[in-house]
Order: structure tokens, then C-alpha cells, then sequence
């Protein structure tokens, strides 16, 4: 073994030590030969100031809302040790990010690549590792306030990436810091290769870095001890739930019992904190969580009916991208946001006088009541979509199954795998494969980016290819006028 094989595999080592689970290697490093090559997967998570803040713009109201946030979603780096590091060469690598822009982690590959200057002949990971995890947020110029585009990340023509890059950091998707005209809009001619920012094309950020900030809340909660304010006993956090934003705590299964009551009463407007005097609501999934499946289409009925009666003629958009409230005249509706036209019936696009088709969403629901109901509501039902329609409906629906539909087989293990989002590099939870949804071939651990990257690959270009579409029933679909060569990669 060489000086340069002996050194990588030294810092592999107390990389493993040091980073745990958030480092993962591509292979054993006792189990490497001394020709192979040395890489791995750093998983970088930056400690946020608290508080602090993302502040979006609200689509309804046009106001500028804050939120605090604890948690934002980590920084991978993918790197690759040539045969001849550290001595001469620095490691191969790629930055990716879901919240930071290309822009900005090409403003930070370049600090990475300021770092390997100053340390040429030495192991320079550990000092890669720190610099992002405590500078990133200082390079950027964000203090204690994120600011998070609610427009959608769009496709466009790689031309117009390098031409605008340079101009405007919006294109690509991502947030911004607390100042703007900052060096790395200035400075930065074009994205860095090297660069990922990993969430598909129309996407929601800010409803991501909310999911993110919510799931990680409830792994720390989830560790703690709490007493239960109803029947006084301490209980694990996995055992609680938490009210927000008062943070009241009970345990699952008081507020079991009280859900379940105040359903079966209807009172649907009452799921509150039991503290005095506390308007603290809670969300959806904690109901959904602790009642019953019935109950919880009681109260996911109950509640859509109450919603929708106070509001009129008024829907929301039924671009899950646009949301904005529309009134609908005539069973039609056409959004003053993104001029979208639709039935207000089947929230499709606008029909005509042809009979309403049903979305995957509703579908289940739908079909259970046309079996189920009475003469009237099967006659209600035949009226808004058509006998035979429904007839065929039914006959399709009972002899498919959602898996047949919706996934495919892990290469590895062939373990079922849904893909609900993201891009199209997947991994197996299961057994840690990475390989292509479009495809199915296994992907490079060590750059699995670069299957997509490749013009010689029959995925190339494609990381987000087919994730603006709506999945839908029969066929039917939203329609979008956008044209995809005019959209962008994030």
C-alpha cells in the first residue's frame, strides 16, 4: 500500500468516527485493494441561529410572513479521492442542496477550492466538512432570516442557464440571503458542474423546507420525556403529541379519547388544546394519526363541507402549485393567478358539456359510494359522471392494485418502491442500491449524477424528467400551456 492509499484510507477512517451516520463510505475501508477508489458521502447539516426565520411572500394577500424554523435540510457531499491524493490532486466531488441555488454552491465550490490551495499535500475533507457546516450560512449573507421564493422551479434551455445565471438568482429556485447584490451574484459567470440543487421542476420550496422542519421537530420530540397535562403521567415524546404554536403537551392517548368525542359530537371546529384559554389547533395529520380511518373521513368530510359552505362560490385553485382562491360561476372557474380554467365540479380542466372524470384522488371515495349508496345517490352520481362511465370505473378498480400502478422493484432487492417526489436518482431504503426510475440501471455510487449527466446515456438530461406531471384517472389530465423546453433544471 501506498503513502497516498494509506492516507486516504486514515481519513475515511476518522471521517466515519467523527460524522457517524452522517457519513456514509462507498465500501468498507478495510475491505478496499490498494488500486481501488476511495469515496464516500458526507451528509453536512448546518446549525441554524435561533431564532430564526423564513420569510416568503403570502400568494393571497401579497404580504411578506414570517415562520421560525429549527431545521433545514443537510448538504451532501459526494466525493471521490483520486489515486494521487492527497499529495497532488484534491478529491473529485459534487455539491448538491434542496434550499441553496446553483448559483450559491457554485459560490461555495469555490471556497472549498480556495481551501485545497492553502492546503496542497494535506487530507483536506474534515476542513471541507467545517467550512460548509460553519461558514456556509456567513458566505451566503444569511443572518437569521431565509428568504424563500413561492414562485416554482422551472425548466429552461441550457443556453438561457448560462446567459442568466450570472444575472438573476431566481431562475434557479432556490433561496436567498438576508442582502442581496452579493459576491457570488456578481462573481459567479455560470453554475460550477459540480453542482446539484436536488428538487424537482415545479416544486414547492418552501413547503418542503416546512416538511423538513416538521420532521426533524418530531425526531427530537419524539426523544424526550414529557408529563401528559391530562392524566399527569410522564411518558415518552414518541407517546405525546404537541399542540403548536402554544407547545402544549399530552399524551396520544388523552387526546385519542378526546378527539374521538368531539368527532362523534361534530363538533369538527373544536380539535383545540385542552389548556384554558389556548386556540391552538390541531393539524391534520396528528388527527389522522390518532382516530380511526372512519372517523377520520368523518371529520375530513365534516370539515371540507363546513370550509366550503363558508366560503361561497369561492375554490382554491386546483393547481397545487397556484392555490389561489377563484370564484366559480356556472360550475366554471377561471384563476386570476395562472388563468387556468376548470370544472367546479371535478376541479379538471373545463369540460364543456361532457360528463365529469374522476382523479386518482377521488376515485376510492367515489366508487365506494356509487357501490354502497342509496337510489338517489347512485342517481346523483350517474348524473354528474355517466352510468357507463362509472360502470367501467368499477370493473378497472377492482382488478388493478395501487402497487401495479404506482411502483417498481428495487434492481437489488426488489423491494416495492413508490416514487412521490424528488428526482429521478433513487435509493433503495431497503438495501442503499442507488439506481435510475427511468431506466432502472444501477447508478455510480461514487457520482450517481453522472448517468444523467452523460450525453452518451439514455437518461441524459433527464434527473427531472416527468415529475411536472399530474398523475390522473382515465387518461384525463390538468393541461399546463408551458412549453418544457422553456423551463429550467434546479
Amino acid at each position: 500500500m501506498n503513502d497516498n492509499s494509506e492516507a486516504q484510507d486514515d481519513e475515511l477512517l476518522a471521517l466515519e468516527s467523527i460524522f457517524g451516520d452522517g457519513f456514509c463510505p462507498f465500501a468498507p475501508y478495510n475491505e478496499l485493494e490498494e488500486n481501488q477508489a476511495r469515496g464516500g458521502e458526507l451528509k453536512i447539516i448546518i446549525e441554524l441561529n435561533h431564532p430564526f426565520y423564513l420569510s416568503f411572500t403570502n400568494n393571497i394577500n401579497g404580504e411578506i410572513e414570517k415562520q421560525i424554523i429549527r431545521h433545514l435540510p443537510p448538504l451532501h457531499l459526494y466525493f471521490t479521492f483520486p489515486h494521487n491524493y492527497p499529495s497532488e490532486d484534491p478529491p473529485e466531488y459534487t455539491l448538491s442542496c434542496k434550499w441553496i441555488n446553483r448559483s450559491q454552491l457554485s459560490y461555495l465550490c469555490k471556497r472549498l477550492d480556495a481551501l485545497w490551495e492553502e492546503n496542497v499535500g494535506n487530507e483536506v475533507m474534515f476542513t471541507w466538512a467545517q467550512c460548509l457546516k460553519d461558514e456556509t450560512l456567513d458566505l451566503l449573507n444569511i443572518n437569521d432570516t431565509l428568504f424563500v421564493s413561492t414562485n416554482q422551479i422551472k425548466r429552461r434551455k441550457s443556453s438561457e442557464i448560462e446567459k442568466e445565471s450570472s444575472q438573476n438568482d431566481e431562475h434557479c429556485g432556490g433561496a436567498s440571503g438576508s442582502r442581496t447584490n452579493t459576491e457570488y451574484d456578481s462573481k459567479t459567470p455560470k453554475f460550477d458542474p459540480r453542482t446539484v440543487q436536488d428538487v424537482a421542476p415545479s416544486t414547492n420550496l418552501l413547503r418542503i423546507l416546512r416538511e423538513y422542519d416538521e420532521e426533524m421537530r418530531q425526531k427530537v420530540f419524539d426523544l424526550k420525556f414529557y408529563n401528559c397535562k391530562v392524566c399527569f403521567l410522564e411518558k415518552p415524546g414518541s407517546s405525546c403529541m404537541e399542540f403548536w404554536p402554544c407547545n402544549h403537551v399530552y399524551c396520544k392517548e388523552c387526546m385519542k379519547s378526546y378527539f374521538e368525542v368531539q368527532i362523534r359530537e361534530g363538533n369538527i371546529k373544536f380539535l383545540k388544546c385542552p389548556e384554558e384559554k389556548c386556540d391552538s389547533e390541531a393539524n391534520p395529520k396528528q388527527v389522522e394519526a390518532l382516530v380511526s380511518n372512519e372517523l377520520y373521513r368523518k371529520w375530513d368530510e365534516l370539515l371540507l363541507s363546513s370550509t366550503l359552505s363558508s366560503l361561497g362560490d369561492i375554490q382554491p385553485c386546483p393547481r397545487q402549485h397556484c392555490q389561489y382562491p377563484v370564484t366559480v360561476e356556472e360550475n366554471q372557474g377561471q384563476c386570476p393567478s395562472c388563468a387556468f380554467v376548470f370544472c367546479g365540479l371535478c376541479r379538471f380542466g373545463w369540460h364543456g358539456y361532457e360528463k365529469c372524470k374522476l382523479k386518482n384522488s377521488e376515485a376510492r371515495k367515489i366508487l365506494e359510494k356509487y357501490r354502497e349508496g342509496t337510489e338517489e345517490e347512485k342517481r346523483i352520481l350517474e348524473d354528474r359522471y355517466g352510468k357507463k362511465y362509472l360502470s367501467v370505473m368499477v370493473e378497472e378498480y377492482l382488478s388493478s392494485t395501487y402497487m401495479e400502478n404506482n411502483a417498481k422493484d428495487c434492481p437489488r432487492c426488489r423491494s416495492h418502491i413508490e416514487k412521490t417526489d424528488g428526482c429521478n436518482k433513487m435509493t433503495c431504503k431497503r438495501c442503499s442500491a442507488n439506481f435510475c426510475w427511468l431506466c432502472e440501471k444501477f447508478l455510480d455510487k461514487m457520482n450517481p449524477y453522472s448517468h444523467f449527466n452523460n450525453p452518451n446515456s439514455g437518461c441524459f438530461n433527464m434527473l427531472f424528467h416527468g415529475l411536472a406531471e399530474d398523475f390522473i384517472f382515465d387518461g384525463v389530465e390538468e393541461e399546463d400551456e408551458e412549453d418544457e423546453d422553456d423551463m429550467i433544471f434546479g
